[in-house]
């Protein structure tokens, strides 16, 4: 009994440690700037923070050596597959429009994955 006590336990704390994990890759369009996304990306950050009880970070990965220095990433970080499920379901709605509009006019954002993702 107490081993099986012991699994539910590390299998709790394990779970409690993951993040469910938006990676984009994306392209600057031409005139703009790595700076200019991060200014909208921290601006969508906050407005989302706003529309959950779950906190969302965010990170742009930009490249500092690279065969395409307009390449760069995005890393969403959600609590769990719900929190992402709930701001993409107010992102359908349209309560986040207006950053979608500037992120479409400063980048170009093809793919993304969604992913589990387990501190080791």
């Amino acid at each position: 009994m107490r081993v099986i006590l012991l699994m539910l336990a590390l299998l709790g704390a394990a779970s409690a440690n993951a993040s469910t994990m938006l990676l984009w890759s994306c392209k600057l369009l031409k005139g703009h700037s790595i700076e200019e996304v991060k200014t909208i990306n921290t601006a969508w950050v906050e407005a989302v923070n706003e529309l959950s009880e779950y906190q969302v970070k965010s990170y742009v990965l930009e490249s500092i050596a690279s065969s395409d220095m307009t390449a760069f990433r995005y890393i969403d970080v959600f609590e769990n597959p719900v929190h992402w499920g709930q701001i993409r379901s107010k992102m359908e709605g349209g309560a986040l429009d207006a950053f979608e509009a500037q992120f479409n006019q400063a980048t170009q954002c093809e793919v993304a994955s969604l992913y589990e993702a387990t501190e080791s």
